[in-house]
């Protein structure tokens, strides 16, 4: 809560195509890619991780980042959603 940057970018833009499961896509996203982690991104990532099955905390650390990387190769015809799983894959994932 309260990070910004390219990485929170990267986050958001991922979890806005996210598509574990219909549901999820529909309560995760959309939430603005403004590179600041406040209480939207929050939830969207805790509903993400809830998806996922892995733990729920809000934070973005290495189970909910291979869950990001693993469902945001989908991204279909988004292309910021494209250069931002590319950002995730070479510096976070």
């Amino acid at each position: 809560m309260g990070g910004s940057g390219n990485c929170v970018k990267a986050i958001q833009g991922i979890a806005n195509v996210i598509s574990i499961t219909n549901s999820a896509r529909r309560e995760a996203g959309p939430i603005a890619r403004d590179g600041h982690y406040g209480p939207k991104t929050e939830a969207a990532i805790i509903k993400i991780q809830r998806a996922a099955g892995i733990g729920v905390d809000g934070w973005v650390g290495p189970q909910t980042w291979a869950a990001l990387c693993y469902y945001g190769a989908f991204w279909g015809n988004d292309m910021q959603a494209k250069a931002d799983y590319r950002w995730a894959k070479s510096y976070a994932c």
